[in-house]
């Protein structure tokens, strides 16, 4: 099967290979984010267990992952902006594509998957962060429609850019 589903305990492996690849990429580009070992096994492990987090599979092979949450309490305030469309949402969390399947439209085939998913479920926005020297994935949300709202911080003390998009 190609495309996005439901992640599996099974899965656990492979997932946490695409993560170090992620913190690697990430490290490459002098951004602090997942530097300090987030996200862990245990959060990928519950959010599995929770139907909360997703695999794009292509040929079999995991290339991409995404946790979709319902509620994300460090969107409850933005440090500086405003959220441009109201709740309910659907947050992204936890999202990276193998460096190796960067540039080849992955992440906006996996964003138009949860656009389906948001659709699904009555939801009409989607937010998500990023940090600010993650320059490919604010691009990737940019190119996507998703509008800058202003600085969150995640966990009360990582700052990151927050962004919605109203589906």
């Amino acid at each position: 099967m190609n495309g996005l589903r439901l992640a599996q305990l099974s899965d656990l492996v492979e997932i946490m290979d695409i993560v170090k690849d992620a913190q690697e990429f990430l490290k490459t580009q002098n951004s602090c984010q997942w530097q300090d070992g987030t996200p862990t096994i245990a959060t990928v492990a519950e959010d599995s267990m929770n139907n909360r987090f997703f695999v794009w599979e292509e040929e079999g092979v995991i290339i991409g992952i995404i946790a979709l949450l319902d509620y994300d309490q460090d969107y409850e305030s933005l440090k500086s902006g405003q959220w441009h469309f109201s709740p309910p949402y659907l947050a992204i969390n936890r999202f990276a594509v193998r460096s190796d399947y960067h540039a080849q439209g992955i992440a906006t085939k996996m964003l138009q998957a949860v656009e389906l998913i948001a659709r699904k479920r009555s939801i009409k926005t989607i937010r998500v962060d990023t940090h600010e020297l993650n320059v490919p994935m604010i691009n990737v949300l940019t190119k996507n429609g998703f509008l800058k709202c202003g600085e969150v911080l995640i966990e009360g003390i990582k700052p990151r850019i927050a962004f919605d998009k109203k589906i």
